[in-house]
Formats: C-alpha cells, sequence, structure tokens
C-alpha cells in the first residue's frame, strides 16, 4: 500500500456489522459501503493498523449507537447520496491494510473534520466500553 490511511479518512470497505458475526454468517461484510478509519496506528511488526466505524442512511435501531453527521461533514466527505448519515460508534471493524483481504488499494473518498473526528473518538471510547472490536486481519 503506497499510502497508509489516516483517522478521519472515508473508505469503501465490506463491513461486517457484530450482528453478522454472531448469526455466524459469511465472514465478509454484506455489502460495501463508507467507513471511517476512527484509528490508524502501527502494529508492533510495524505495519498499519486501523479500526473502522460504519457509515449508514439508517437511523440507528435500539441498542445501537451513532451519531448523525452533520450537513457540513457530509459534505465535506462526499456524503451526499443521502439527506442523512449516521455513524456508528457502538462496534469497529479492525484491519491490517497490508495483509488484508478486505481493503483494497484505493483513494479515501473523502474525510471527516479533526474536530468531529475528535466528537466520534469522544463517542466511541464511550460506546465501546465493553463492546467487541471484529478483527478482519486478512
Amino acid at each position: 500500500m503506497s499510502k497508509p490511511f489516516e483517522a478521519g479518512d472515508l473508505i469503501i470497505y465490506p463491513y461486517r456489522w457484530l450482528e453478522e458475526a454472531r448469526a455466524g454468517r459469511s465472514p465478509d461484510g454484506a455489502k460495501d459501503r463508507p467507513c471511517c478509519v476512527v484509528i490508524s496506528v502501527t502494529n508492533t511488526r510495524g505495519e498499519p493498523l486501523i479500526l473502522l466505524a460504519p457509515i449508514s442512511s439508517k437511523p440507528p435501531r435500539p441498542g445501537q449507537t451513532a451519531l448523525e453527521i452533520p450537513d457540513i461533514e457530509r459534505r465535506r466527505a462526499g456524503l451526499t447520496t443521502h439527506d442523512s448519515g449516521w455513524i456508528y460508534v457502538g462496534e469497529m471493524n479492525q484491519d491490517e491494510p497490508n495483509r488484508s483481504w478486505y481493503l483494497e488499494p484505493q483513494t479515501p473518498i473523502g474525510a471527516f473534520s479533526r474536530a468531529f473526528l475528535s466528537k466520534i473518538a469522544a463517542a466511541a471510547k464511550l460506546a465501546m466500553t465493553g463492546r467487541s472490536v471484529i478483527n478482519r486481519r486478512g
């Protein structure tokens, strides 16, 4: 991979929802969707590791935690096909771009501002306490 993903980047990814994993469905996500790179770090082998939060045009159901994406952030990130959007912060996928079966080399479709990314990270920290991260490493 030529350039590592950075926190705030939006990419297209076959996100695997926690309920899909718990139901034992295919390890592949049901469909490709926009996802936000919430954290981008280097693992112990010196390779990139990212945590991805899914984005949907559908509001959260009971038991799901999501932030509504402000209009200015949706436009900034290139998410203009729907009138509203939510970023789900109560679950995430973990992946390694250099080893992944699920990440194709790609240019981010957009990015959220640092200010909105800070809100996402704070909400995720609260919501993820005691929750699972689905490891998608290839």
